[in-house]
């Protein structure tokens, strides 16, 4: 079992300044659908300044950005001690769905991380970490604010890539977030 680092703290300006992790989506909000989705008693750091109703952290000063905010949530998983640490964020929140192949692919790799790939490109917020190559990087990076997590990444000493599900697929505007409901709503 990982620990989880869930990124829930954006601005949301694609979406005109929403707080992502409280949208509903088939019923739910997006932070809890992805919740449910995550291992039994996994260790979970839930990073974003909005008030969700459950423990969470938040990067100091706030909004610094995905790098700022994942060395906050690893900060907060500091005791847990496990292995590893997944990344996810709150607008891919069928992401854990992945965290099997991200774990197979990790272990059998032997990499610092196993990042999916959504059309070919990596998507380093659904990536499973080997926590200490994940402190490495971070101390390599300094501070966190304001940079970029692809910066981050590009401090694992090796990574591995696992082609990614429609999981993977994020909701970043008002159009992404309309087909997703419609789509789900077809499902049904």
């Amino acid at each position: 079992m990982s620990g989880v680092i869930i990124l829930a703290g954006g601005r949301g300006t694609r979406m005109g300044g929403v707080d992502k992790a409280s949208i509903i989506l088939a019923g739910e909000r997006l932070i809890d659908r992805l919740l449910r989705q995550l291992p039994y008693d996994a260790p979970v750091a839930v990073v974003s300044p909005y008030h969700l109703g459950m423990p969470q952290v938040c990067e100091k000063p706030l909004f610094g950005g995905p790098a700022a905010g994942i060395a906050a949530g690893h900060a907060a998983l500091a005791g847990a001690a496990k292995s590893t640490t997944a990344i996810l964020a709150v607008d891919a929140p069928d992401s854990p769905q992945m965290l099997p192949a991200l774990e197979q692919a990790l272990e059998s790799s032997g990499a610092d991380v196993a990042v999916a790939t959504l059309d070919g490109l990596p998507q380093p917020l659904c990536a499973l970490w080997r926590t200490e190559a994940l402190t490495r990087a971070l101390h390599e990076l300094g501070n966190p604010r304001n940079k970029s997590v692809m910066r981050l990444l590009g401090l694992a000493k090796n990574i591995t890539v696992v082609e990614g599900t429609a999981a993977v697929r994020d909701i970043d505007t008002l159009d992404e977030l309309r087909a997703r409901r419609e789509r789900l709503a077809t499902q049904r």
